[in-house]
């Protein structure tokens, strides 16, 4: 907004500097001055208008790029507690274990609570920082469908996990194709490690402590 009011400023000094011009005479020397000052300003103000929106355009794309990969890293800290796999994953890894999903694995309320952080913060990210969203082509779509999850306790019944999966994977795609990132899955029987049992995601998330109640003592803002 600054950067509008102090360019419209300018131009308008330089518009009223060659409407002197005009006034002492064009043909004048006064008036030639005025009329090359005038001129000279504009194309200054409009050089200058021209670099700022450039470095504007690249520092939110910069911004955009840097927040996908956020919510990219936060997927893969999500899915890998769901779902196991290597710690570190790439996108046709998270896409192969999220198609492997099956209708009857658990989703306990802590590895829930993940995807629902997931949800609510990509929501954020849309309403809060729209402009690094847009500067980033295909970013808002990954967003879009991540934040479906932000609703993922709002009806009387869990949503289901082949849901959960899909909403994920859509997101992640979107992700990735936005940063260049592998788009095809990978087969979830090459994918090691992969176990998605109530035991094995409460080892993942709580770091080795056992036992059905512990996910109370922790928050799921951690991602």
């Amino acid at each position: 907004m600054l950067r509008t009011i102090v360019t419209t400023g300018f131009l308008l000094v330089a518009a009223a500097v060659v409407w002197l011009a005009f006034v002492v005479g064009a043909e004048t020397a006064f008036g030639t001055l005025f009329i090359n000052l005038g001129t000279e300003i504009i194309g200054i103000v409009m050089t200058v208008a021209v670099v700022e929106w450039f470095l504007e355009r690249r520092r939110l794309q910069n911004r955009g790029r840097q927040l996908a990969w956020d919510a990219l890293h936060a997927t893969e800290s999500a899915v890998w507690v769901w779902q196991g796999g290597p710690r570190e994953m790439d996108t046709d890894e998270i896409l192969g274990i999220l198609n492997a999903v099956g209708s009857d694995d658990p989703l306990p309320d802590f590895t829930e609570g993940l995807f629902l952080n997931l949800g609510t913060r990509s929501r954020r990210l849309l309403n809060n920082d729209p402009d690094a969203v847009a500067a980033l082509p295909g970013f808002m779509d990954g967003l879009e469908h991540l934040a479906r999850l932000s609703a993922m306790r709002d009806g009387s019944q869990a949503m289901p996990a082949r849901k959960v999966a899909d909403i994920v994977e859509e997101g992640t795609r979107a992700l990735a194709k936005c940063l260049g990132q592998p788009v095809e899955r990978h087969l979830a029987s090459l994918i090691r490690y992969r176990d998605p049992s109530l035991e094995s995601q409460e080892r993942r998330h709580f770091g080795g402590r056992g036992g059905s109640n512990d996910w109370r003592a922790v928050t799921t803002t951690d991602l």
